[in-house]
């Protein structure tokens, strides 16, 4: 009984030295250093929609205007919403908000086109990117949606889904 007692003491204590010497970024926190460990690719600041390659691991969803994402195929086109920029945007704010454990991130430079998120898998709190960009279109608008995974490689569907929830609430 006392050998496991050290065994599991001794794991705690790594465990705690472990989580202290992770890199953290805000808003990720110690997820940041995983991903970094495990060598996936990071995901700190806004997509650079003109230069967006798809992931080959399938753990992303992507919604984007052709001429705006030339590198990186659409999992769904972009609908022509007949509101303004602003207002699609302010819709898909609330939208995301509205679930659970998202969290909106620093939008600089372009706040008045741009929002990002970032949503905590229910479990194990992994954390979900989520960019969004809205365009006029004639007299309405479009958006650009791009929600990937962090950590791990695979994520069940979950982007994908999110994408197709958010879109559906928008109409």
């Amino acid at each position: 009984m006392n050998a496991l007692a050290i065994i599991l003491a001794l794991l705690l204590v790594a465990g705690a030295i472990a989580y202290v010497l992770l890199e953290k970024r805000p808003g990720y926190g110690a997820y940041y250093g995983l991903a970094k460990l495990m060598g996936g690719r990071l995901d700190i600041g806004p997509t650079d929609w003109a230069r967006l390659k798809r992931r080959r691991t399938p753990n992303d969803s992507l919604v984007c205007p052709p001429a705006l994402c030339p590198n990186a195929a659409s999992d769904e086109e972009s609908k022509t919403y007949s509101v303004t920029p602003a207002e699609l945007l302010a819709r898909l704010k609330t939208i995301a908000l509205a679930e659970q454990n998202v969290t909106e991130q620093s939008c600089e430079p372009n706040c008045d086109r741009t929002a990002r998120f970032i949503q905590y898998s229910r479990g194990l709190r992994f954390p979900d990117t989520i960019d969004v960009e809205v365009l006029p279109v004639g007299p309405g608008s479009t958006l650009a949606l791009y929600s990937r995974s962090l950590v791990g490689r695979k994520d069940l569907g979950v982007n994908r889904a999110r994408l197709r929830r958010w879109l559906a609430k928008l109409g």
